[in-house]
């Protein structure tokens, strides 16, 4: 029998809404602490430019992506002032240090990658894998 591998995040992330495993969820940490930079969306203009949180209800959900391309299209396909968002790349130590400032914030989770592939955690648990980031 051949065992196949899942080799992207995206086949992370399909394997963990499958089967719900922990392993299936520690193998998304993998890809995501491997992530040489991470990337938030910032909205506003000027110096009012505040990390882009969506509501889910009543709880407030801050936005990680794991690549620029997939931080635009979210973006872009839920944001209306489009002139005042942009795209911001951080090394996995500072990125560490900007999710640490959004949770002081008292935002209590985090959807990585908003989308079909995407995948929330409670900011204890990013908190964390985060705390091992470390600069690639």
């Amino acid at each position: 029998m051949v065992r196949i591998e899942s080799n992207t995040y995206d086949h992370a992330v399909e394997q963990l809404q499958q089967s719900g495993t922990t392993q299936a969820r520690m193998r998304v940490w993998d890809f995501i602490n491997s992530q040489p930079s991470l990337f938030f969306v910032q909205c506003g203009s000027g110096s009012s430019v505040v990390p882009w949180i969506m509501f889910e209800g009543d709880e407030p959900m801050a936005m990680v992506f794991t690549s620029w391309e997939r931080a635009k299209q979210a973006a872009d396909s839920c944001i209306e002032q489009k002139h005042e968002i942009r795209v911001v790349g951080l090394p996995t130590n500072a990125a560490s240090m900007y999710i640490n400032a959004i949770a002081a914030q008292g935002v209590p989770n985090i959807c990585f990658n908003h989308g079909p592939q995407r995948f929330d955690a409670t900011m204890d648990e990013v908190l964390i894998a985060v705390g091992s980031l470390t600069r690639h």
